[in-house]
This record gives C-alpha cells, structure tokens and sequence, in this order.
C-alpha cells in the first residue's frame, strides 16, 4: 500500500509543479507525461506502460536540461527558448526535476510489482499445500 501512496503524491508533486511551477516551456508538459506515467503505474494492467512513460519522461528531462543554455548563447536561436532573465535557470531546474521524480516513481513502481509478484505466488503456494493436504 505504500508504493501506492507514493506514486499518487509524486504524480501530485508533477502535477502541482506543473501548474503551479515558474518553469517555461517544455518543463510543464514534461511534469504532466511524468505524472500521467505514475498514475498508470499505480495498475497493475498498466504498470508497465507507465513504466515506459516515467523512463521516457526521465531521459527527456536529462537531455532537454541544458538545451536552453546553448540556444540562449547565440542570438540565433533566441526564439526556441525563453532567454530573459532566469528562464534558462528555471528550464533545467524544472527538467532536472522532472527526471528525479520520474527515477522515483520507477523505483516506486518496480517495487509495487516485486511485493505483488510476492503475494500472488505465495497464495499461490498456499493453495498448491491445501491441495496437497486434502
């Protein structure tokens, strides 16, 4: 039950920095693919979905972290990204962030998996003693 929980509130943490975060574009969206996958994982028919989701979330997160300090050092691509005052800052802030918790919620959700592999194979293995005892 407290993979469960975990995976909500950090699918929360996505969703609330996404809303409520200074981060410019493509950050929030990248909060809300990383919250939508940890959402998924929290079922077991679509864990591994969300899985993939969170992992994709992560490595976008890493290589879009330093984009806008290379844009932003040329005048040539100051369209791409918003270059005035901290936005750089702010963009591999949120993007950095985005892959920590999409690298938790992929803990999270490998752990969830392992304990419920556990508890079906030991019913299981329950059920197969009772048959063997009647």
């Amino acid at each position: 039950m407290g993979e469960r929980t975990g995976l909500v509130v950090l699918a929360a943490l996505m969703i609330g920095s996404a809303v409520l975060g200074p981060f410019p574009h493509p950050v929030p969206l990248l909060f809300a693919i990383a919250a939508a996958g940890a959402v998924n994982a929290v079922f077991p028919l679509m864990r591994s979905f969300g899985s993939a989701v969170l992992g994709g979330a992560a490595v976008a997160g890493v290589g879009v972290a330093a984009v806008p300090f290379v844009t932003c050092s040329t005048d040539r691509f100051t369209d791409v990204f918003t270059c005035t005052g901290d936005a750089p800052t702010w963009h591999m802030t949120g993007a950095v962030l985005v892959a920590a918790l999409s690298g938790a919620a992929l803990v999270l959700a490998r752990a969830l998996g392992a304990a419920e592999l556990a508890r079906r194979l030991a019913a299981i293995e329950r059920a197969v003693t009772e048959g063997a005892r009647r």
